[in-house]
């Protein structure tokens, strides 16, 4: 969702978040009775705070590497989320410096990973000896009852 339009549905998000805020409230307090209403009257999720939340949501850039710490969207969903939560924490991710292969860019600054790679041929001629290397020992698993009968023979001339 990078807009808000009529594709989002606040009716079925609606329902949809309170079957799920449901299914926690039973899994965490283990109640298995499905008569019993865990979250009723109150506790249910505000239409008007989901809409407007599902706005802030679509109209915030969410790319990872626009996302800082002090970004205006982690700091509402911080103080939405505190609102129903007791412990809040806000753990910004940086990617290590030693695999690069992970790496998030900076809109302002980028990095350039290049490697040495090693020629086609290398590897031609890797795959070529491999070949010989199973077939030989492909060929000895296969002679090897010729061999047994020739050793038998041989015994038996003694």
């Amino acid at each position: 969702l990078n807009t808000f339009d009529a594709a989002v549905n606040q009716d079925t998000l609606f329902q949809h978040t309170h079957i799920l805020a449901e299914g926690i409230a039973r899994y965490v307090s283990k109640a298995t009775d499905d008569k019993i209403c865990i979250i009723c009257n109150d506790m249910v999720p505000n239409h008007a705070l989901m809409r407007r939340t599902t706005e802030f949501l679509t109209d915030a850039e969410r790319a990872a590497q626009l996302i800082k710490k002090d970004s205006s969207i982690v700091s509402t969903l911080e103080l939405l989320l505190g609102k129903y939560v007791q412990e809040v924490f806000v753990l910004e991710f940086k990617a290590g410096k030693r695999d690069p292969a992970f790496q998030f860019y900076d809109s302002t600054e980028v990095k350039l990973f290049a490697y040495n790679v090693k020629p086609a041929v290398f590897d031609l001629f890797l795959a070529i000896g491999v070949a010989i290397y199973l077939g030989i020992v492909y060929c000895m698993v296969k002679s090897i009852p010729q061999c047994l009968t020739y050793l038998y023979q041989i015994k038996k001339l003694k």
